[in-house]
């Protein structure tokens, strides 16, 4: 049987600065109008829409949060290299997410110095956008005290855990889900049997081997259900959002393991998902059903979880990471027609 995730109630004076709204998809497409509004012709609307989702439980005005995540991501803009992946849009997202943590871009790209000192001292990869996610998710679980170097060497031993059992699939994707495990109980050794066995089971209820069901398992470990359970729970979400008519492919497999933190009717998850899904695939420029789909379970995700520092951690690290991915799949693309064009201009 399923049962809810215990939740860690909100700081005595959250109310002040969150809450839910009663219509999450008009909160989320009023942020992202105002955001929408001084879109220059370059800046990839999906950031945007990313980041109105990370302030839907902020209680200011709509136009003061976009002007909020603007003005934070010229900061962010202004102190980083040029070559700094926090150039790209994924500013946007984080700077939302800064101003949700009260945190400011000038002590988050100083701790962020810090820590990475610390990564190449304790012989870690570089892992660029993830290694910052990393940081951020590391920081905010000390509530943004200095992250200390107890927290390095338990988040090198629970990656050398996953390397342990999937050395060609983990890599830098995985540090945002080492950070996030740094703060569970038990060793690294028992958290890394934990995700592998979430990782089989979800194999054994159909899903496939691969990057994509690593990212679920790790996510899925964070639910503290035990492995069969929740295998079964993600394979009965899959099932039902297919007979609805959502198409169901690998790279959401992180939708849905996200979907599995939810204690609610497996129904009413997924017709809320797809009622948003409708929503969303109709704004201009319209995302595509992929995009709207995940964008649907982010703000179905906030409606029915309520406030939640734990599960708003989980989330707005998903939120990052799903842009990193759209990131590079998007620079894919763009290598791939520069290729292209080369290959038919020398023919």
């Amino acid at each position: 049987m399923f049962e809810p995730v215990p939740h860690r109630s909100a700081p005595p004076d959250a109310s002040q600065r969150f809450r839910v709204p009663a219509d999450p998809m008009a909160r989320f497409i009023e942020i992202y109008a105002a955001l929408e509004a001084d879109r220059g012709f370059w800046e990839d609307p999906t950031a945007l829409r990313f980041a109105a989702i990370s302030m839907l439980t902020n209680r200011a005005p709509a136009t003061a949060v976009a002007e909020g995540i603007r003005a934070t991501a010229e900061e962010l803009r202004h102190r980083v290299g040029w070559f700094s992946e926090l150039r790209s849009p994924l500013r946007f997202i984080l700077s939302a997410m800064l101003l949700q943590a009260e945190d400011t871009p000038a002590a988050f790209l100083a701790e962020v110095d810090r820590v990475e000192k610390l990564f190449r001292a304790a012989r870690l990869r570089r892992g660029h956008a993830f290694e910052k996610v990393a940081i951020f998710v590391l920081r905010n679980a000390r509530d943004l005290r200095p992250v200390e170097p107890e927290d390095i060497a338990r988040f090198k031993a629970i990656y050398e855990q996953m390397k342990r059992y999937h050395w060609w699939l983990t890599g830098p994707d995985d540090f945002p889900a080492c950070a996030m495990l740094v703060r569970r109980d038990g060793t690294p050794e028992e958290i890394g049997e934990g995700v592998e066995r979430i990782y089989q089971a979800l194999h054994e209820v159909g899903f496939t081997r691969g990057n994509p069901l690593q990212t679920a398992a790790n996510l899925l470990y964070l639910t503290g259900i035990e492995a069969r359970a929740v295998a079964e729970r993600m394979r009965a979400i899959a099932d039902y959002l297919v007979r609805i008519g959502i198409n169901i492919h690998p790279s959401e497999y992180d939708e849905i393991s996200l979907l599995c933190f939810l204690a609610q009717p497996i129904s009413r998850i997924c017709d809320l998902v797809y009622e948003y899904r409708e929503t969303i695939v109709s704004l201009r420029p319209s995302p595509g059903a992929n995009l709207s789909f995940t964008l649907a379970a982010s703000v179905a995700f906030v409606r029915l979880v309520g406030f939640d520092r734990d599960m708003r951690a989980i989330s707005d690290a998903k939120a990052l990471l799903d842009m990193q991915a759209i990131l590079a799949a998007q620079q894919s693309a763009a290598v791939a027609a520069a290729a292209a064009a080369a290959s038919a201009g020398a023919s």
